[in-house]
């Protein structure tokens, strides 16, 4: 492949078309999204709404560049879809000055790490707003240049890459991986339905402890604090928690064995069982079980969909949902029979590990999924070095 080092200002031109507003008609201005995600379109309005704001038609096949967010990619070509849309001064608006470059192909490479590069270093500043392109120096820029047939390819096989990738991720959106896991209180409750002999009510399970430790009490012999961001929904897996320190507020002391149940905002669905001492937030319920009732297994009840359900219908009009102990306490569970208990919680503890093998593995698709156009690109334009 023959490539030229080639000056951005020899081959694109800055046009600029201006807009002379009518404060009565009606407009459409577009923004460009960072990381190569294309044009957006905002709502319409009208000539007054805009103001004393500076705007310029767009046109298809123009080269699109936000000014102020070059640097991380927003930078796109305008479609068809475009016709008759407006942007503001900040998006520079560039068409080829000849016909020695095809901006479908300019587009890829300035998205491209190499071309990334460029664009950086055409952006003074330090970060944000503060990064903003400077014309000249975008003009000044010298790219590796391709004839233009071989830039039409690229930017074909370029597109055919990006077209596969978005068919796939909204394939593996529509049974994402939140929602494999959001399918899990529903699959606790067949299970547990499966084996209940009959029901029970939450209060006649558990004690509800409210052991309140304050800032000047001596926390001991709790080693940790583990609030609700620590904690994930459906599954009521740990995902962290933060060492002790000077306490602003009262806390609520747990100990191994006591199943905590989020009562703020329960439609999140954090339950989870307590393997060491600790304190946790007032948002959290400490519940003891009583003797006989497993921990594990009630946690699993406690996650269920009939439980999340009334839950959900009993604070559904708080515009801040907090669910009271009175009403947790009345909800009715299934009631599994403690000969049952162990292979009840065999069953759950097999479909949890299946749902998570799932959504492990739809991340990874997802995440090979949003490599795919990267590694194109790197792989296109590494032959331009």
């Amino acid at each position: 492949m023959k490539v030229r080092q080639r000056r951005v200002g020899d081959l694109l031109r800055l046009e600029r078309r201006a807009v002379e507003v009518d404060l009565v008609a009606h407009y459409r201005e577009i923004g460009v999204r960072s990381f190569g995600k294309g044009i957006f379109h905002k709502e319409p309005v009208t000539g007054l709404d805009l103001g004393s704001k500076r705007v310029f038609h767009i046109e298809p096949g123009d080269l699109v560049i936000s000014n102020v967010f070059a640097w991380e990619g927003a930078i796109a070509v305008a479609s068809s879809s475009e016709t008759g849309m407006i942007g503001s001064h900040r998006f520079m608006t560039f068409i080829p000055k000849n016909d020695e470059i095809d901006v479908a192909w300019a587009a890829w490479f300035f998205l491209s790490e190499q071309g990334l590069e460029l664009i950086r270093s055409a952006s003074p500043g330090s970060a944000g707003r503060n990064r903003t392109l400077a014309i000249a120096r975008f003009e000044a820029l010298e790219i590796p240049l391709p004839e233009v047939v071989d830039q039409r390819q690229i930017a074909r096989r370029l597109d055919a890459v990006r077209d596969r990738a978005v068919a796939a991720s909204a394939s593996i959106a529509e049974t994402g991986v939140s929602g494999v896991r959001a399918l899990l209180p529903d699959l606790v409750d067949l299970a547990l339905l499966d084996e209940a002999t009959g029901s029970v009510v939450v209060g006649d399970l558990v004690d509800f402890i409210s052991d309140t430790v304050h800032p000047a009490d001596d926390p001991a012999p709790a080693d940790r604090f583990v609030g609700l961001q620590h904690i994930e929904s459906h599954t009521g897996r740990s995902i962290g928690s933060d060492p002790l320190g000077p306490m602003k507020g009262r806390k609520f002391r747990f100990r191994p064995g006591d199943v905590i149940y989020g009562y703020l905002r329960p439609y999140l669905n954090k339950v989870w069982v307590a393997d060491s001492n600790g304190l946790c937030s007032v948002d959290q319920y400490v519940l003891r079980p009583h003797e006989g009732v497993d921990p594990e297994l009630l946690a699993f009840t406690l996650r269920g969909r009939g439980v999340l359900a009334a839950a959900i219908e009993k604070t559904h009009s708080l515009q801040l949902p907090r669910l009271r102990s009175a009403l947790l306490g009345a909800i009715q569970v299934p009631a599994v029979p403690p000969e049952k208990a162990e292979r009840t919680l065999g069953r759950l503890r097999r479909l949890e590990t299946l749902t998570l093998e799932i959504d492990a593995h739809r991340l990874r698709q997802q995440e090979l999924v949003a490599a795919l156009v990267p590694a194109a690109m790197n792989s296109e334009f590494a032959k331009l070095r």
